[in-house]
């Protein structure tokens, strides 16, 4: 292959990242949502509200259990998963689990385990979220979600994350 040829295919593969990262809803960083006003708290979930830099909106996400890991959204629940993915596992309530299932495309490239569309219904639904992955590197990462409380977080998140900015002693509970 020509030198031109591999740089367009090398331009062409990393476009399709930074494309594949601009739109995938994924985990925000904890750094802009650590000091960022706490609106609401529902069960284990807190709704912080930060603002698009650009358009000065609402940016609104629900953390669980202060784990900044795990991300309710408008139409999406992130949860990072160090060292990448091979396979994902869900259940729900107490129901039969999910097969498990390879990641897809975009949740390799974050390193995170996306829940939306009939799933993320399935997910506002219910009372409890259990998960298991598969890493790259062969382990396996288990977690127990408490959803008590992520409806409220939602509902909140839907109308804006609207409110007053809780007292510190709140945040803190």
């Amino acid at each position: 292959m020509s030198g031109h040829g591999s740089t367009r295919i090398t331009a062409t593969v990393i476009s399709l990242v930074i494309m594949l990262c601009c739109l995938v809803p994924q985990p925000a960083s904890a750094a802009p949502l650590e000091g960022s006003p706490i609106v609401l708290r529902s069960g284990d979930w807190a709704v912080h509200r930060t603002q698009d830099s650009m358009t000065d909106a609402n940016i609104c996400t629900a953390i669980y259990r202060d784990d900044y890991a795990v991300q309710l959204g408008s139409h999406t629940l992130a949860i990072g998963i160090a060292d990448g993915l091979k396979n994902v596992t869900l259940r729900f309530d107490e129901d039969k689990a999910y097969p498990a299932r390879q990641p897809k495309r975009s949740e390799r490239a974050v390193g995170a385990i996306d829940i939306e569309g009939a799933d993320f219904d399935q997910l506002l639904r219910s009372r409890r979220l259990r998960y298991r992955a598969l890493t790259a590197n062969d382990a396996i990462v288990e977690g127990d979600i408490d959803l008590n409380g992520a409806m409220d977080a939602y509902r909140n998140i839907q109308a804006g994350c609207v409110g007053d900015p809780l007292p510190s002693a709140e945040r803190r509970r």
